[in-house]
């Protein structure tokens, strides 16, 4: 009987430490696909979220310049309301980090200077601008500036909507005539900016519009934050219209500016037809007259 009581003990103890052993690999197999989850398919699940959030951004964005010239093109003192997400959320699951945005109106951070044989035209528009604070994604900003839709990244900045600016060239006159309709965006105390993840509303409302003909134009000089785009867009739209880089105009541009020259020897005539609206604008609900 004794025999008999001890083989049973070995038994029940052999089964106990199989059944530790078991719990204790299933608890490190647990922990290791937690872990490959945490560290592989988490942070590509965010930056997949994220970018698709930059690229619903844009979209808002377009929509936003739709706004804006429709308003423009109508000159309805009608508000009309965009909205802009400026996050995501974290993960219901496992550890992740929200991202987060920032959203504001300014009004000095761009200046176009228009000069022809007797005086300049300065003219100071305002933006709005997103910029994004991504946890796994590369940060973006998009911004509404003078009419056009620059995305900008550490690498650079690119057109992505451009502005109504148009040139036409009568070779027979030799004259170069361009249209530039600019939109001012106007903030009102208050409502001039917001952060975090969440979806928030821009209203847009007509105010005015100044129509200025400048005869003879010698330079354009855009001091901005994003003189590639600005350079890049402006030297292929007046070379698409065959007026002639180097022969007919230079670009010069520094950090933060870019200048177009049209006083080169053979130079043709210049002239603007510039029109200057000014759109009142509110980040956030509550519309303040």
């Amino acid at each position: 009987m004794k025999k008999f009581c001890t083989s049973l003990n070995i038994n029940n103890k052999d089964d106990a430490v199989v059944g530790i052993v078991v719990a204790v690999l299933l608890v490190g197999l647990i922990l290791a696909v937690v872990a490959v989850l945490q560290t592989v398919f988490v942070p590509s699940w965010m930056e997949q979220m994220e970018a698709e959030h930059m690229d619903k951004v844009a979209d808002q964005f377009a929509l936003l310049k739709f706004a804006v010239d429709t308003q423009t093109a109508t000159e309805k003192n009608i508000p009309i309301t965009t909205s802009i997400t400026l996050g995501n959320k974290e993960l219901p699951f496992l550890s992740s980090s929200r991202s987060f945005g920032f959203l504001r109106i300014a009004s000095d951070e761009c200046t176009i200077n228009i000069t022809n044989t007797t005086e300049s035209f300065v003219i100071s528009p305002g933006i709005i601008k997103y910029s994004s604070e991504n946890a796994y994604f590369l940060d973006q900003s998009y911004t509404y500036e003078a009419g056009a839709i620059i995305s900008s990244q550490s690498e650079g900045n690119v057109m992505f909507i451009r502005p109504s600016f148009f040139v036409d060239y009568d070779k027979v006159l030799d004259e170069v005539n361009i249209s530039f309709i600019l939109s001012n965006i106007k903030g009102t105390e208050g409502k001039k900016s917001v952060s975090g993840y969440g979806t928030y509303p821009i209203q847009t409302n007509f105010s005015r519009s100044n129509i200025t003909n400048i005869p003879d134009i010698q330079k354009i000089t855009i001091t901005t934050a994003y003189p590639n785009a600005w350079y890049i867009f402006i030297n292929s739209t007046l070379i698409k219209k065959d007026v002639e880089y180097i022969t007919d105009f230079l670009i010069t541009s520094t950090n933060d500016s870019i200048t177009v020259d049209f006083t080169l020897g053979t130079s043709p005539k210049v002239d603007i037809y510039l029109e200057v609206v000014d759109i009142f604008a509110q980040i956030a609900p509550g519309w303040i007259e």
